[in-house]
């Protein structure tokens, strides 16, 4: 858990915000999953997480989970299939369930690499319903989505353009599995995600490629550079608001509360970007200072003396005290 949120969170200053994680593609495979265990556990009980996932049991099995774990949060998983509009399509279920998508695999291309196949040979399909993130906000009452998590398998510029207007109005912060070939036949790739997510006020902050399978070496050889394991094929990319930035002035203006901003310092700590995070309680402690509910200098002071690399150092000399003590003078 981050620093920062740790410190607002004593202080008393998240009290006021509430966050709303939307996870699409929402299967629990991994430890992360646990919302419990996860930097998002700092909003509760002011957290409400809405879980999508195509598979009847994976969403069963998930809230008979939550039940018997008796969470302090909201959360529940919906048997959906997001994409950009309400109708039917193909499910393409693979071998290993998670990679099943509503694009059908690029058997032909990914048969090349090691790994792949059999996880994406294609054992049944079956027709699907599906609606949008729209839609079910309308139909849920959903009125705000803070956080967007997509891995989808190809579909996830679908999901954003489903989600189009509600995202535009009310999200700060995105996740999105992408894809830099086509790994899924006809499937959107990371620069059609970029270029949309750009065009609407988001920023990329990381690509995230640490897992194993982002990167992957070609079948039919025996050599493999010690440096590159592979061509990288994917990875989760991280996209933030920033309400700070002149370039993104129009797309972000109705974004411009001191509300906001805390919460985008809040979610860029939980996205493990103090730096960031940072950045922004000085702006809104700088704007919005003279009100107590916004005023965070000392929870500012406060992480600062319990930065490692900074402990018997004067704080006083760092440009963001000078900065934040000119302004109190």
């Amino acid at each position: 858990m981050g620093l920062i949120n740790n410190t607002l969170k004593s202080a008393g200053k998240l009290d006021p915000i509430s966050l709303t994680l939307c996870i699409v593609g929402s299967r629990k495979i991994y430890r992360e999953d646990n919302y419990a265990q996860s930097p998002w556990h700092i909003f509760a009980p002011n957290l409400k997480i809405y879980g999508f996932d195509a598979d009847p049991e994976a969403c069963d099995e998930a809230n008979a989970a939550l039940e018997a774990q008796g969470i302090d949060w909201f959360e529940r998983h919906y048997p959906l299939a997001l994409g950009k509009a309400v109708g039917e399509a193909t499910l393409y279920i693979t071998r290993a369930t998670h990679c099943s998508s509503l694009y059908e695999p690029n058997s032909s291309y990914t048969s090349r690499f090691q790994g792949f196949n059999p996880s994406l040979n294609i054992e049944a399909t079956v027709q699907v319903e599906t609606t949008t993130l729209s839609a079910f906000a309308q139909a849920e009452g959903l009125e705000s989505v803070d956080v967007l998590q997509v891995d989808v398998q190809g579909a996830d510029l679908d999901v954003l353009q489903g989600g189009e207007h509600l995202l535009a109005a009310t999200t700060l912060g995105i996740v999105i599995e992408v894809e830099f070939s086509q790994v899924y036949k006809g499937q959107p790739l990371f620069s059609d995600i970029d270029a949309y997510l750009r065009a609407r006020g988001f920023v990329l902050f990381d690509l995230l490629t640490n897992d194993g399978w982002c990167r992957l070496p070609r079948y039919l050889s025996p050599l493999q550079s010690q440096r590159r394991s592979g061509q990288l094929l994917w990875a989760d990319a991280i996209y933030l608001r920033d309400l700070l930035g002149h370039d993104q002035q129009l797309q972000n203006a109705h974004l411009q509360t001191p509300v906001h901003l805390l919460k985008l310092a809040a979610i860029a700590d939980a996205l493990d970007f103090p730096d960031y995070a940072l950045e922004v309680l000085t702006h809104l402690t700088l704007q919005y200072g003279e009100n107590s509910q916004w005023n965070c200098r000392q929870e500012i002071f406060s992480i600062l003396e319990q930065v490692q690399p900074l402990l018997g150092r004067d704080i006083t000399e760092l440009p963001i005290v000078q900065l934040l003590q000119q302004s109190a003078a």
